[in-house]
Parts: C-alpha cells; structure tokens; sequence
C-alpha cells in the first residue's frame, strides 16, 4: 500500500500539523508501508525538491503564499505515480484541497480527508477574519467533503460539527505522542531549574508558538495575583509576539518569573514538563487548538492542565478530573486555578494520572489509520 500525505508544510518547519504528519507518516513505515509526503516549499529554504527522510519520501512543490499558511497554493502540478491511499490533512487549506483532487483524478486512489477546526473562523477574535473567513471555511469543508471517500477528524468537537451542521458521519482519529513520552526516566525539578537559572521553586509551563492568540500575554498577566516563588516557562519558536509578551511582563514588573526557552529538543521538553505544577495553555481562539498535542505529552509524564475553553479543549480537559477550565482572557480566573493547584500537590498528582489513561502512542494511531484504509480500500 502507497500512502501519500498531503499537507501544506512539513519538517523541518516546526508546528502541531508539521509533527503530526511526520509521526503518522513516519510510523506508517515501520509497519512496513510505502509513505510519501507532498508539501510546499514554503517555510524551508533550501531544503531539496526531493528527499527521504527516515524513510517518508518528501515531495516539495513550488507554491506561493497569500498571507496564511492556509492560503499556501501549488505551482505546479504533483509529481507521483501512484497512490492507492490520499490522505489529505486540513480542509482549510487550499493547498490540501487542490493537491487532492488533482491526485484523485490522476491516481484513482482513496482520498481520506483530516477534518480540523470546522467552522472555527466563526469565533476569531480578528473583526475582518470572523467576517469573511467563514464563508471560505463552510465552501472548503463543503469541497473537501466532496472528495472525501473517508472524512477523519482529530477532534471530537469537530466530529459533532460534522455531524449536526453537515450530516456527515467521520471517523474519529486523534493525534499521539511518541513511545519515549511514556517511558522516559522522571526528570529532577531541581536540576531542571538549576539548568536554566530559574530561581523560584514551583513553575507553571507554556509549550506553544508565541502567537497572540495562543494567549501567551494573559499567562504573564495572571502572574502579577500570584506568589513571588511562582514562575512561568515558555517554550516554543516565536511566532511574532515574543517582544510583546516581554514587554507586558516588564510593565508588570514580573519580567524576572518570566523565562523563555524559545525551541528545546524532546529530552528537555520532557525535562520541563516533569518539572511543572501543571501546562497552561491560555488560548483565546477556537482556530489555534484544534487537538493540543501538548496536552497528550504532559498528561503521558503525569501533570494536569488548566487551559481556556476554546476549540477542542473542553472535549478533552474535563473540570476538576484531569485539569482545570477557565474562561479566555479571564487572567484572573487562570491565577486562581494555577494557585490551586501550586497549592495542593495530592490534587495535581490525581488529575494527572487521570490524564494520562487518555493518550494514545503513535503506533496505536498508525495501526487505526491502516485499519481504516483497508476498509475504504475493500470497499471498493
């Protein structure tokens, strides 16, 4: 069987869709497939046309890009002789949708299609996008639904979505984390602060691009109704709103319990993880978290979430169980929970164990996923 993946960048540009692709496509031929990845080459100068990378082919086509990620377009027309399976990743991106039905036409192969944040322009917080994208997002999900031998999705927000607004029935196939998250030695708090100078004792996480609507500025804000000996970690590349994260923190004069890791390699996010009271992820849109891989590794290493209730996150993080919910922009209700939580170490213990009975590794998803091909495939 020949898999070939579509979706609009790839590594080494970093990012939640970027990473999930290469774990499922990556796994997908330890088990023994053909996997292919068919991506722009925007994002990744001077990487080749062409490539393996541990064992996934990469295929990079010339595009162009209209402001957005999802605006990213092919410039010319995909080079590949076969596909018995089309697995195309987000319905909103233009480049998913044309490389997909131009493939279906040419290969004849099943188009399996990853529905992700349908319908979500309707909340953004941008004036202009929340009036003009939703009509760009219902017209892709309509196109996308029209290829689709199979619709997937990876949230099961989107699963309802689908189901009430379109009628469609999907299958429901969330994204994972590597083995090693499950089995890794427990890091020493300690070590971790010492490492990085981090001189209070109890520290809250942040893994994420530092983009205005992951919220980064409201975690620093809720600092300022917290204790001195708490401090917050980000980690994550800058996605244009380092400088002014940096700078609300100096204005609140908590500049010194804010650190910024910026990338990190898996040893030492696993390392910053088990060193946290708990990932905090205040998200202020329903677009940006469609299904938080971050929130699947934290709960693998044991540690509870508070995070805002946008986009998937209320199917996932349950109040009081595995995390704690707040309100975005509600930087007051985020200190509360997070002083809870610093405070009651038997709490935290339980909601992350909780937590970690609902991720899955990556080779169970690669296992589902060929399983649901080979449906389709027999299907006819």
């Amino acid at each position: 069987m020949h898999i070939v993946h579509i979706v609009h960048s790839y590594f080494p540009r970093v990012g939640g869709i970027e990473i999930a692709v290469q774990h499922l496509a990556e796994e997908q031929v330890k088990l023994g497939y053909e996997a292919t990845v068919m991506t722009s080459n925007i994002n990744v100068a001077g990487s080749p046309k062409k490539e393996t990378i541990n064992g996934v082919n990469v295929v990079r086509l010339r595009s162009i890009k209209l402001l957005y990620n999802d605006l990213i377009i092919p410039m010319e027309e995909p080079l590949i002789k076969d596909a018995d399976i089309i697995h195309a990743h987000s319905q909103n991106s233009l480049f998913s949708i044309i490389i997909a039905k131009k493939l279906k036409s040419k290969m004849h192969g099943k188009v399996v299609f990853h529905f992700m944040a349908v319908d979500a322009f309707k909340s953004h917080p941008h004036f202009f996008i929340r009036i003009l994208a939703p009509y760009y997002g219902i017209r892709n999900t309509r196109r996308a639904l029209k290829i689709a031998d199979l619709p997937l999705v990876k949230s099961l927000r989107d699963l309802e979505i689908l189901r009430k607004r379109y009628n469609v029935k999907a299958e429901y196939l969330p994204d994972a984390v590597p083995e090693h998250y499950f089995t890794a030695e427990k890091a020493d708090p300690y070590e971790f602060r010492e490492g990085f100078g981090i001189k209070q004792e109890k520290i809250f996480l942040f893994i994420g691009r530092m983009h205005k609507l992951k919220g980064p500025h409201i975690l620093v804000k809720a600092l300022k109704y917290i204790d001195e000996d708490v401090a917050v970690v980000f980690i994550g590349p800058d996605d244009g709103y380092l400088k002014k994260t940096l700078d609300v923190a100096e204005r609140l004069g908590v500049r010194s319990r804010v650190y910024m890791l910026g990338y990190v390699d898996e040893e030492t996010k696993i390392k910053a993880i088990d060193s946290a009271v708990a990932l905090v992820l205040p998200s202020i849109a329903d677009h940006v978290e469609v299904y938080s891989l971050v929130i699947s590794e934290a709960w693998a290493r044991g540690k509870p979430i508070i995070a805002c209730k946008v986009g998937e996150i209320p199917y996932r993080v349950k109040q009081g169980v595995n995390g704690l919910l707040v309100d975005p922009l509600d930087q007051k209700a985020l200190a509360e929970a997070m002083l809870k939580l610093a405070h009651d170490e038997k709490l935290a213990e339980e909601m992350g164990r909780n937590g970690r009975k609902e991720v899955f590794s990556w080779r169970e998803i690669a296992l589902k996923s060929i399983q649901l091909y080979k449906r389709i495939l027999m299907s006819g």
